[in-house]
């Protein structure tokens, strides 16, 4: 059985997410080093690997509606009363 293109989309966003936290937890982790602030450069680095994942994946993954689900793209009617 051939794996689904969405398969393939998933896993590398993913890994997306993942590579974003631990690039931004290795330069906190390294300015640590560098600043002798340990540990709170890395806390800041894994959070905003974190939070910069989060907003790709949602960007990524969030705007395309389920296959099924009853949502259409359709605009609402205008509403006339208030003109």
């Amino acid at each position: 059985m051939p794996a689904s293109p969405d398969l393939y989309r998933h896993a590398g966003v993913g890994l997306q997410f993942a590579a974003a936290i631990g690039v931004f937890a290795f330069a906190g982790y390294w300015a640590d080093g560098r600043l002798g602030t340990r540990p709170w450069l890395l806390l800041v680095g894994v959070l905003v690997g974190f939070g910069l994942g989060l907003h790709s994946l949602v960007s990524k993954l969030g705007a395309r509606p389920r296959p099924g689900d009853g949502s259409k793209n359709v605009t609402p009617p205008e509403d006339n009363a208030h003109r």
